[in-house]
């Protein structure tokens, strides 16, 4: 079995590209979560590689969520259906917010309420604007990626 780990996909792919490869996979698979990915790795990049790598995690995140959004739309094939009864509350929720919706886009990219699994899907479904919704995504993702790549680098100049 050929191995998997985050040390094989950086040794294979190299940092920038491995971040890339690593977030679009967990915008895929909840369970292979970016965040704590970025957190750790975060502990040993040098200043230079922090806006790179902060990019290409938000990029390889929103690639995923983009190909949810054509989904919703219906021009790419997925099954959604176990997620059936949660796409319908999200639906709802975005009826509710239909003059806020890239805020509530934005809500759910940065905090993860409603989950940000199923909002793109929601969003091709109404259909909303794609460039709103990947503009609202993407900076709502980059903020919360940042601020939790920003905490172990702060941490380890307190100790050193």
């Amino acid at each position: 079995m050929e191995d998997i780990s985050i040390q094989s996909i950086i040794s294979n792919y190299g940092l920038y590209l491995g971040t890339y490869v690593i977030c679009l996979i967990s915008g895929f698979v909840p369970v292979i979560n970016a965040e704590i990915y970025l957190v750790i790795i975060s502990a040993t990049l040098t200043k230079s590689s922090f806006i790179p790598v902060l990019f290409l995690a938000t990029m390889g995140q929103m690639t995923a969520k983009a190909v949810f959004y054509f989904s919703g739309m219906g021009i790419i094939k997925l099954s959604f259906r176990r997620y059936e009864s949660k796409i319908d509350a999200v639906m709802v929720k975005m009826q509710k917010w239909k003059s806020k919706i890239d805020l509530l886009i934005f809500l759910s990219a940065f905090t993860g309420f409603p989950p940000f699994y199923i909002i793109p899907i929601v969003a091709g479904i109404i259909p909303h604007n794609f460039l709103r919704f990947f503009i609202s995504g993407f900076i709502g993702r980059l903020l919360r990626f940042g601020l939790l790549m920003l905490f172990p680098p702060f941490f380890k100049q307190l100790f050193t």
